[in-house]
Protein backbone atom coordinates (compact mmCIF):
# COMPACT_ATOMS: atom_id res chain seq x y z
CA UNK A 1 0.00 0.00 0.00
CA UNK A 2 2.74 2.55 0.86
CA UNK A 3 4.43 1.52 -2.32
CA UNK A 4 0.97 2.27 -4.34
CA UNK A 5 0.77 5.82 -2.07
CA UNK A 6 4.46 7.10 -2.78
CA UNK A 7 3.58 5.80 -6.68
CA UNK A 8 1.09 8.06 -7.02
CA UNK A 9 1.67 10.78 -5.09
CA UNK A 10 5.15 11.15 -6.93
CA UNK A 11 2.64 11.41 -10.44
CA UNK A 12 0.99 14.14 -8.72
CA UNK A 13 3.87 15.87 -7.60
CA UNK A 14 5.75 15.61 -10.82
CA UNK A 15 2.52 17.47 -12.36
CA UNK A 16 2.85 19.73 -9.17
CA UNK A 17 5.95 20.65 -10.34
CA UNK A 18 5.49 21.62 -14.11
CA UNK A 19 2.68 23.26 -12.90
CA UNK A 20 5.08 25.80 -10.78
CA UNK A 21 7.83 25.92 -13.79
CA UNK A 22 4.93 27.62 -15.68
CA UNK A 23 3.93 29.63 -12.54
CA UNK A 24 7.63 30.73 -11.79
CA UNK A 25 8.12 31.62 -15.68
CA UNK A 26 4.97 33.65 -15.11
CA UNK A 27 6.39 35.41 -11.68
CA UNK A 28 3.82 34.11 -9.59
CA UNK A 29 6.13 32.37 -7.10
CA UNK A 30 4.81 29.55 -4.87
CA UNK A 31 3.58 31.14 -1.60
CA UNK A 32 -0.23 30.61 -3.26
CA UNK A 33 -0.03 27.61 -3.78
CA UNK A 34 1.09 26.40 -0.64
CA UNK A 35 -1.39 28.53 1.12
CA UNK A 36 -3.73 27.02 -1.07
CA UNK A 37 -2.68 23.40 -0.20
CA UNK A 38 -2.25 23.83 3.35
CA UNK A 39 -5.79 24.76 3.45
CA UNK A 40 -6.97 21.88 1.25
CA UNK A 41 -5.12 19.54 3.56
CA UNK A 42 -6.43 21.14 6.92
CA UNK A 43 -10.17 20.41 5.66
CA UNK A 44 -9.96 16.93 3.87
CA UNK A 45 -7.33 15.70 6.29
CA UNK A 46 -8.65 18.04 9.72
CA UNK A 47 -5.22 18.57 10.79
CA UNK A 48 -4.47 19.88 13.88
CA UNK A 49 -3.32 23.00 14.48
CA UNK A 50 -0.11 21.45 15.58
CA UNK A 51 0.27 19.76 12.09
CA UNK A 52 -0.40 22.77 10.78
CA UNK A 53 2.29 24.51 11.77
CA UNK A 54 4.67 21.83 11.38
CA UNK A 55 3.39 21.48 7.14
CA UNK A 56 3.45 24.95 6.84
CA UNK A 57 7.21 24.97 8.74
CA UNK A 58 7.85 21.77 5.98
CA UNK A 59 6.03 23.82 2.91
CA UNK A 60 8.14 26.82 3.76
CA UNK A 61 11.73 25.00 3.32
CA UNK A 62 10.83 23.44 0.50
CA UNK A 63 10.04 26.41 -1.25
CA UNK A 64 13.67 27.61 -0.64
CA UNK A 65 15.22 24.79 -1.88
CA UNK A 66 12.59 24.55 -4.81
CA UNK A 67 13.10 28.23 -6.05
CA UNK A 68 16.84 27.62 -7.36
CA UNK A 69 15.99 24.89 -9.07
CA UNK A 70 12.89 25.74 -10.72
CA UNK A 71 15.36 29.15 -11.95
CA UNK A 72 17.51 26.44 -13.32
CA UNK A 73 14.78 24.96 -15.06
CA UNK A 74 13.64 28.70 -16.54
CA UNK A 75 16.66 29.56 -17.54
CA UNK A 76 17.72 26.46 -19.39
CA UNK A 77 14.18 26.76 -21.48
CA UNK A 78 15.19 30.29 -21.86
CA UNK A 79 18.82 29.00 -23.47
CA UNK A 80 17.18 26.59 -25.46
CA UNK A 81 15.12 29.29 -26.87
CA UNK A 82 17.47 31.63 -27.27
CA UNK A 83 19.15 29.12 -29.29
CA UNK A 84 16.84 27.92 -31.79
CA UNK A 85 18.18 28.86 -35.49
CA UNK A 86 15.53 26.82 -37.85
CA UNK A 87 18.24 24.19 -38.36
CA UNK A 88 17.56 21.28 -35.66
CA UNK A 89 20.66 19.99 -33.99
CA UNK A 90 20.28 16.55 -32.21
CA UNK A 91 23.52 17.08 -30.42
CA UNK A 92 22.03 20.13 -28.45
CA UNK A 93 18.65 19.25 -28.29
CA UNK A 94 20.24 16.05 -26.20
CA UNK A 95 22.46 18.42 -23.97
CA UNK A 96 19.04 20.36 -23.18
CA UNK A 97 17.22 17.05 -22.96
CA UNK A 98 19.34 15.85 -20.62
CA UNK A 99 20.07 19.36 -18.38
CA UNK A 100 15.91 19.49 -17.98
CA UNK A 101 16.44 15.71 -16.77
CA UNK A 102 18.85 16.23 -13.92
CA UNK A 103 16.60 19.43 -12.96
CA UNK A 104 13.34 17.94 -12.74
CA UNK A 105 14.91 14.84 -11.23
CA UNK A 106 16.25 16.71 -8.46
CA UNK A 107 12.72 18.78 -8.50
CA UNK A 108 11.15 15.21 -7.65
CA UNK A 109 13.61 14.50 -5.05
CA UNK A 110 12.49 17.27 -3.14
CA UNK A 111 8.98 17.00 -3.36
CA UNK A 112 9.36 13.43 -2.49
CA UNK A 113 11.13 14.37 0.19
CA UNK A 114 8.54 17.08 1.65
CA UNK A 115 5.92 14.21 0.90
CA UNK A 116 7.89 11.88 3.06
CA UNK A 117 8.54 14.91 6.08
CA UNK A 118 4.31 15.60 5.84
CA UNK A 119 3.49 11.88 5.68
CA UNK A 120 5.32 11.67 9.00
CA UNK A 121 3.41 14.45 10.65
CA UNK A 122 -0.02 12.60 9.68
CA UNK A 123 -1.67 10.66 11.85
CA UNK A 124 -2.25 6.52 10.47
CA UNK A 125 -6.12 7.76 9.87
CA UNK A 126 -5.28 10.92 8.28
CA UNK A 127 -2.58 8.69 6.18
CA UNK A 128 -4.93 6.48 4.93
CA UNK A 129 -7.80 9.35 3.91
CA UNK A 130 -4.66 10.76 1.97
CA UNK A 131 -4.31 7.72 0.11
CA UNK A 132 -7.49 7.80 -0.43
CA UNK A 133 -8.06 10.99 -2.24
CA UNK A 134 -5.00 10.39 -4.21
CA UNK A 135 -6.37 7.83 -5.68
CA UNK A 136 -9.55 9.39 -6.29
CA UNK A 137 -7.71 12.29 -8.20
CA UNK A 138 -5.72 10.13 -10.35
CA UNK A 139 -8.45 8.03 -10.93
CA UNK A 140 -10.67 11.86 -12.17
CA UNK A 141 -7.47 12.17 -14.33
CA UNK A 142 -7.04 8.84 -16.14
CA UNK A 143 -10.84 9.34 -16.58
CA UNK A 144 -10.60 13.02 -18.41
CA UNK A 145 -6.94 11.63 -20.25
CA UNK A 146 -9.61 9.14 -21.67
CA UNK A 147 -12.57 11.42 -22.41
CA UNK A 148 -10.62 13.70 -24.46
CA UNK A 149 -8.44 11.25 -26.44
CA UNK A 150 -11.57 9.48 -27.65
CA UNK A 151 -12.96 12.80 -28.51
CA UNK A 152 -12.30 12.61 -32.68
CA UNK A 153 -10.71 16.13 -34.06
CA UNK A 154 -12.65 18.17 -35.70
CA UNK A 155 -11.85 19.13 -39.33
CA UNK A 156 -13.33 22.25 -40.91
CA UNK A 157 -15.19 21.17 -43.94
CA UNK A 158 -13.15 22.59 -46.99
CA UNK A 159 -14.88 25.14 -49.31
Amino acid sequence: MNKKFFMVLTMVLAVAAGLATTALAQGRGFGHHHGWMLGRMTKELNLTEAQQTQIKTILQTERAKMRPLMQQLHQNEKAQSAAVTGAFDETQARAFAGKQTQIMSDLIVEKERTKSEIYAVLTPDQRAKAQQLLEQRQQRRLQHMQKHSQQPTQVPPSQ
